[in-house]
């Protein structure tokens, strides 16, 4: 997110309906220039922003060393979490029970708040399999979902918005996929 205007407009969304008390941590996948980043921590949001592009990293990790404890910057990629390959994980990709035990996230009962939220922009080129590839970590309660409840708040195409929320009897829409998503979430458009 390059514009202000729109990191502002995110920044209500991600905090709407907020409880009085203690914030979850928010996970911003691939802050880039840090926009909205910095418009979540002027909101007094704690962040930990995951890069995989290592020319932002210098700019995010000099914000990192400016404040104190509020935002945590570390090198990865939201997207090729917990990949299936056997041996080293080589950065971008890497664990998210690495990830957790970097932010300082512990594991919560299913039943408690939400310990976590995560932000980020779904890959054009592989939406659909990443829609798939989550959906499979919730049902399996692996990866992110290991740790508890997860809110997601992800910008993705109108597409596969309108196959995640399509109703029965909409035959160009109505998937497994769908299914699947609805029983397990609950899907709303932010804005």
């Amino acid at each position: 997110i390059a514009c202000p205007q729109l990191a502002r407009t995110v920044q209500r969304c991600l905090q709407g309906g907020a409880s009085p008390g203690p914030q979850p941590l928010l996970l911003e996948c691939a802050p880039g220039p840090g926009i909205l980043t910095r418009t979540l921590l002027n909101a007094g949001v704690r962040v930990v922003a995951l890069e995989s592009n290592s020319a932002f990293l210098p700019n995010l990790q000099s914000l990192e060393n400016s404040l104190d404890g509020q935002l945590k910057v570390v090198y990865g990629d939201f997207f090729r979490l917990d990949p299936l390959v056997t041996g080293t994980v080589k950065p971008p990709a890497m664990c998210s029970d690495k990830l957790f035990e970097t932010m300082g996230v512990a594991a919560v009962p299913w039943r408690a708040d939400v310990p976590v939220k995560i932000f980020g922009i779904l890959p054009q080129k592989k939406e659909r399999n990443t829609l798939w590839r989550l959906l499979f970590a919730l049902y399996e309660c692996s990866s992110i979902y290991r740790y508890g409840r997860v809110e997601l708040n992800i910008f993705m195409s109108e597409k596969e918005y309108k196959v995640l929320t399509a109703k029965p009897g909409d035959a160009r829409a109505y998937q497994a996929l769908t299914v699947l998503w609805q029983v397990g979430c609950e899907i709303q458009l932010l804005h």
